[in-house]
């Protein structure tokens, strides 16, 4: 980036403000050559400003052609970033808006844009902020040139995420569908023609298709509303024209044009005629309209019963109120997420909220992870809401939440930015505290799930779902409370067995006579097959592709998701590919058949990962490791390259279909291509990347950060764990389980923080109990209290040796009593859980008998109230209710003890002597009416 003065330059005219920018006409003084100056706003400019003035640099060197305005450098105005543009007089097509313009004057106009948006669509370069004022018209040649490439992508196909509407990149009212993030719908040039289609409208008729107040309502209009036709606004419009428009203002980028030239093609007739004429008359739009380049369709193919029954479902949802699951089985590829997402048009154009989330295979060990995932999007749109609406959104929270929104903040961090920073909430018996977690989510959920708004919660491979979601899917179905949510999963019903978590949790929400209903999907017949074939390669006779069809079946077996790839993979190789002279797609069967493509989906991809230059493979497989998703510049880190070599190094799996991508993030296709890429990685090689992963994020984590990016830090160290020698690090990473295991516990995910707990055991050397004590008591204290909070009884008792042989203190020995009790009570062993509370009682020097009277706990019990001082304490108790009178009574007075925390040996005999009082008036010979011992 040079370096100049403002004096090179003599500004003659403001051209533009906003966006953080401002566009200046000038004349550079040197050789007094007009320019146009992009310069940053200084009050206004964001950290991305510069970025995208460079990408604008970069792309419009590349594309080098007559229809894009050149930019010629980057320099300093004002001691601002300022990027020089080429100046050809022209003026931004806004300035020729604000009322209907002639028939004439549009038709010439539209045609020229189109020829310039093609020009760049022959160069691979989608703009994605197409719109009135980048588009710039010369008024005495009408010659037509696009600006502004800051956001544009070289990418064929790119993915977007859901993010806040405020900050999505492009302009609102011009914006396609795809780039919303809303609409499991890659980006590409059709995308562009949408934006068209919105600057065409507004071209005929003097507005814009819709109105909103808000960007929630912008998206919301792009996805779901649809606008009157040109020719209903202003009656004179051509209807010729009016279907132009509209086709190209199509919901779903399949029914639209399908390529700029297409539509030059369909303008170029219409001018003519106009000229000729002076009228339109209807004609077969896109007769020229094919693509150069291989777009599978994205629309179902034999699914029409199936999609039938979810929207049964959804009405039934709607009307009754009451939650449901649905269940879509099948095998991996078969098009279960497809068929699901494809509700999400028939949700929302019914006004409700249609959330996704995904379980990961390996990224088990994070509690509500998905939940989190699915509710997110939700808490963007809420963000981007008007005043008035946050405020009415925050009070119904807080009036559904109270204390506990705290909870809820805790796996939705985003909505501190609504709520703002709140306290703990106080901690309660693990049991007490699951119940609360779910029953706040559920009052959480409610907030949103109502009849105007119903809300269908999208969660794919619940073949992996860890515990605690599960038991949070079955607290929605089973407890009252739950309205108008209906819950859609997709399961691999190969990959479960009769003892899986789902089967069993399924199992459970029957018997609670919860609605659960579903289906099992069958790969595509022969002549499914066939309509998409012979669509994908505009086939004019179907049957023309049908001996392709019957090929891509025999080999696919009518696995969608294997479909794709192998057609992909006939077009990369050029087996299947576009005659420009004829206009129509060519292939040879015999060619194909030669090739010897196998039958196998994994020998497949793992076959066309391996084919892939050394620099992609290698970035697939760190990708891998890292998940089926995420952000671009970790994995440059973790590559150790630019974060621009490794957009590049992607650019190839995004071409074969493998991966799809974003300026900023990356997500693999299919579960199956991460597997393959992981496959590929020998098993030294995984946790040398994990370490090298975990490493990475822990040192570029800020100590504010840590807490919410704790779980995804711990879990990439642990799958590295192994190579790890140097003691301190191990001992570090052992801190961080137990910190992750008590952020999971905390949310009643004890599965999960059990499994922290004993990845933490694992990095404790053979003489941690004498060296790092502390950590290595808690570690195996917080496991066995989750072993039996989880079930796992056996892994519990058997920690419990261990603990008592190593526990310096009598504190430390009767909190593990205290444990040991509880495990003792669940499993009905009664005899045991007195003689351990007894243990627990000699630890302080009291001795008393199984059965004592009421009078001798009396004595005992005034004793240590005597040491404490006669203060009130906390009494810390696991036993749920209970009907027993006499039960009730003891616990009564139980929990009218207050105790904070396990602070000293006093605490504990206290906690020792509650559970030793409740043991022998449960199941000792105490008197009908216990004595008020208060």
């Amino acid at each position: 980036m040079t370096t100049n003065t403002a004096s090179a330059y003599t500004v003659v005219k403001t051209l533009q403000e906003g966006n953080g920018t401002r566009l200046l006409r000038a004349i550079r003084n040197t050789d007094h050559h007009p320019v146009v100056l992009k310069v940053i706003d200084s009050k206004r400019s964001r950290p991305q400003d510069l970025e995208r003035l460079k990408h604008e640099l970069e792309i419009g060197r590349a594309l080098n052609i007559p229809s894009v305005i050149s930019p010629l450098a980057i320099e300093t105005y004002e001691g601002l970033p300022v990027l020089i543009l080429e100046d050809f007089g022209g003026e931004s097509l806004d300035h020729l808006l604000g009322s209907p313009m002639d028939t004439g004057r549009f038709l010439l106009l539209a045609l020229r844009i189109a020829e310039a948006v093609a020009e760049v669509h022959r160069r691979n370069v989608v703009h994605k902020d197409l719109k009135p004022q980048n588009i710039f018209v010369r008024a005495t040649t009408d010659e037509v040139k696009l600006a502004d490439f800051g956001i544009a992508s070289r990418l064929p196909r790119e993915h977007t995420s859901p993010r806040n509407p405020r900050h999505i990149e492009g302009s609102l009212p011009y914006m396609s569908p795809e780039q919303t993030g809303r609409t499991n719908r890659a980006i590409d040039s059709r995308s562009d023609l949408y934006s068209l289609g919105v600057t065409y409208y507004q071209m005929l008729t003097g507005r814009l298709p819709f109105d909103a107040r808000d960007p929630l309502e912008w998206v919301h209009s792009h996805i779901a509303r649809q606008p009157p036709a040109p020719s209903e606004v202003v009656p004179k419009i051509p209807e010729a024209l009016s279907r132009i428009v509209m086709r190209l203002l199509a919901k779903t980028a399949d029914e639209r044009y399908q390529s700029a030239r297409g539509l030059a093609h369909d303008l170029q007739r219409c001018l003519e005629q106009w000229r000729e004429h002076g009228t339109l008359e209807p004609f077969p739009l896109g007769e020229r309209d094919i693509a150069g380049l291989l777009r599978i369709p994205q629309r179902l193919y034999g699914r029409e019963a199936e999609l039938a029954y979810l929207r049964d479902a959804f009405d039934r949802m709607v009307t009754q109120g009451m939650p449901e699951l649905v269940l879509v089985g099948g095998n991996s590829g078969v098009g279960k997420s497809a068929l699901v997402r494809e509700l999400h048009e028939t949700v929302v154009r019914a006004g409700g909220y249609f959330l996704s989330g995904k379980f990961e295979q390996y990224a088990s060990n994070v509690p509500y992870a998905t939940m989190a995932q699915a509710f997110k999007a939700l808490v963007l749109d809420l963000l981007a809401q008007d005043e008035e609406r946050l405020r009415a959104t925050k009070q119904a929270l807080w009036e559904a939440l109270g204390p506990n929104s705290k909870l809820i903040l805790d796996v939705l961090p985003p909505l501190e930015h609504l709520l703002g920073k709140l306290s703990p909430v106080p901690e309660l018996p693990p049991a007490e505290a699951e119940r609360r977690f779910r029953g706040a989510f559920r009052r959480f959920l409610g907030v949103f799930a109502t009849r105007e708004h119903p809300l269908v919660l999208f969660l794919d491979d619940l073949q992996w779902a860890d515990s605690s979601s599960l038991g949070l899917i079955e607290n929605l179905l089973v407890e009252p409370g739950t309205h108008h949510l209906l819950l859609l999963g997709t399961w691999r019903d190969n990959e479960v067995s009769s003892s899986h978590p789902l089967t069993m949790a399924l199992e459970r929400i029957r018997k609670a006579s919860a609605p659960v209903n579903g289906m099992l999907l069958e790969p595509l017949r022969l002549e499914h097959v066939a309509r998409l074939v012979a669509d994908t390669v505009h086939a004019v006779d179907p049957e023309h592709a049908r001996p392709l069809a019957t090929l891509v079946y025999e080999k696919t077996g009518g696995t969608p998701f294997f479909i794709l790839q192998f057609l992909t993979t006939l077009y990369a190789e050029r087996l299947l590919e576009f005659d420009e002279a004829s206009g129509t797609w060519r292939w040879d069967i015999e060619q194909i058949r030669q090739k010897g493509y196998t039958d196998n989906v994994v020998d497949f991809l793992l076959g066309k990962l391996s084919a892939l230059p050394p620099p992609v493979r290698d970035v697939l497989e760190t990708a891998a490791c890292i998940g089926s998703k995420g952000r671009i510049s970790l994995l440059a880190l973790v590559s150790g390259k630019s974060e621009e070599e490794t957009r590049q190094d992607l650019f190839d799996a995004v071409r074969e279909g493998l991966v799809l991508s974003s300026r900023d993030t990356y997500a693999f296709a299919h579960d199956r291509v991460q597997q393959a890429a992981y496959s590929l990685l020998s098993e030294g090689h995984r946790r040398e990347l994990h370490l090298r992963i975990g490493r990475l994020l822990l040192a570029h984590t800020s100590l504010e950060e840590l807490e919410e990016r704790l779980f995804d830090v711990v879990t990439q160290l642990d799958l590295g764990a192994a190579m790890v020698t140097e003691p301190q690090e191990r001992i570090r990473i052992a801190e961080l389980n137990l910190r992750a295991a008590r952020k999971a516990k905390a949310s009643a995910a004890y599965r999960i923080a059990a499994n922290y707990l004993a990845r933490g055991m694992e990095m404790l050397d053979s003489d941690a109990w004498e060296h790092q004590y502390t950590l290595a008591y808690a570690l195996f204290l917080e496991r066995a209290l989750c072993e039996l909070l989880s079930g796992s009884f056996d892994e519990a008792k058997r920690l419990f040796p261990v603990l008592l042989t190593h526990a310096r203190t009598r504190a430390d020995k009767a909190a593990v009593c205290c444990i040991q009790i509880q495990t003792h009570l669940t499993r009905g062993a009664l005899g045991e859980s007195i003689e351990t509370a007894l243990e627990g009682l000699r630890l302080f020097g009291i001795e008393m008998v199984p059965h004592p009277s009421a009078g001798e706990v009396e004595q005992v019990y005034r004793s240590v109230w005597g040491h404490l001082g006669n203060r009130p304490i906390e009494a810390i108790l696991t036993q749920p209710p209970m009907t027993d009178p006499d039960v009730r009574a003891a616990m009564n007075l139980l929990t009218s003890l207050r105790l904070p925390a396990f602070t000293s040996d006093l605490h504990l005999l206290s906690l020792t002597i509650c559970h030793a009082m409740l043991l022998s008036l449960r199941y000792g010979n105490a008197p009908a009416s216990p004595p008020n011992y208060a």
